[in-house]
């Protein structure tokens, strides 16, 4: 990032323009259309030299809305901007841009660090996001604050939609902020029943550091318990930025991870293992695990590992990721080992 200013942000108004680009002028006129003007503020964190290669995003454009009075933080990077250099014909780069809205009397510099940070996840680890994802911040959401937004869902912009640019087609997914107990409802039930709650107060789900939390509120106890129960989870996967797994000489292969993440991994493995070939995931920044019900064993192909669970082993496997931290191992799996870090 360009360290010009105490959040690392970058400087606005310098850099590259970014509007040269024929892709970055399709998201412009898009924006600025939806938004009813050009943006207030422009920052630049480092770009990526080529499609291919680890970069955060060329710019984070910020609007200022009105109606309701927030800001609206868009990247252009994700997608292609120069010219078509992925493979797919059809999609622009990953296939979308990261927007943000959010509340803040000032311009919210800490946002556009947020908005780089995640872009650069999706670089760094080669995992994009998409619609329904959740993601565990393990912490507040504004680095060095003390809101209770520790997690954030991904969803469609309400508003900007996607894009039919000039290199394939750019979805704009929102970053959500979350509590930890709305992420938790995430898991149990799913990523669209929260949004839907969270948009009855506020279609365009800005995120507000300090709104009550849905699951506190009174007006929709009731009705998370009884969808929870009749619908059940959409989980499929968890993404884990603790997840580790790595190789200790003479004690074989350990899978690694925080407290948080082993606290969702237990219920989700019940849940989901439930039928031979059913299969569960946690995807980390640079490794995932693999569970599939089947016979038991285990295999590292250096980057991912796969875990075969039998049926009648479930419960065990299940049992170890309690929220405690821990080291543990099961006969099922010789040579691989489980830690659970505070």
């Amino acid at each position: 990032m360009t360290p010009s200013s105490p959040s690392g942000a970058g400087r606005p108004g310098e850099g590259p323009d970014p509007r040269r680009s024929r892709g970055a002028a399709a998201i412009d006129e898009h924006v600025d259309h939806a938004d009813g003007g050009p943006e207030v503020d422009r920052f630049h964190p480092r770009p990526p030299n080529r499609f291919s290669r680890v970069g955060s995003v060329e710019d984070i454009s910020l609007h200022e809305i009105s109606d309701p009075r927030h800001w609206h933080l868009v990247t252009y990077g994700l997608s292609e901007l120069h010219s078509k250099q992925s493979r797919d014909k059809d999609l622009s780069g990953w296939g979308f841009e990261l927007t943000f809205r959010v509340l803040d009397e000032e311009t919210p510099r800490w946002a556009v660090d947020f908005l780089a940070s995640l872009a650069g996840y999706v670089w760094s680890s080669r995992h994009p996001f998409a619609e329904g994802h959740n993601l565990d911040l393990s912490g507040p959401i504004r680095l060095g604050g003390d809101s209770h937004l520790t997690a954030a869902m991904i969803v469609e912009d309400p508003v900007l939609g996607s894009l039919a640019g000039p290199f394939g087609m750019v979805q704009f997914l929102q970053v959500v902020g979350l509590t930890a107990g709305e992420l938790e409802l995430c898991r149990a039930w799913n990523t669209d029943g929260v949004r839907e709650l969270l948009a009855r107060d506020d279609p365009l789900l800005v995120t507000r550091l300090d709104r009550p939390a849905i699951d506190d509120d009174p007006r929709w106890v009731d009705e998370i318990q009884r969808r929870t129960r009749e619908e059940g989870s959409s989980l499929s996967e968890l993404r884990v930025a603790t997840l580790r797994v790595y190789r200790r000489i003479r004690r074989g292969h350990v899978v690694e991870m925080g407290v948080g993440a082993a606290s969702a991994l237990g219920p989700a493995l019940r849940r989901e293992l439930v039928a031979p070939g059913a299969v569960f995931s946690v995807v980390g920044d640079e490794h995932d695990v693999r569970f599939v019900v089947d016979e038991a064993g285990w295999s590292w192909s250096g980057y991912a590992l796969e875990v075969g669970v039998p049926l009648d082993a479930l419960e065990g496997l299940a049992a170890f990721f309690d929220g405690s931290s821990g080291w543990g191992r099961l006969p099922d799996w010789p040579g691989l080992r489980f830690h659970v870090v505070k």
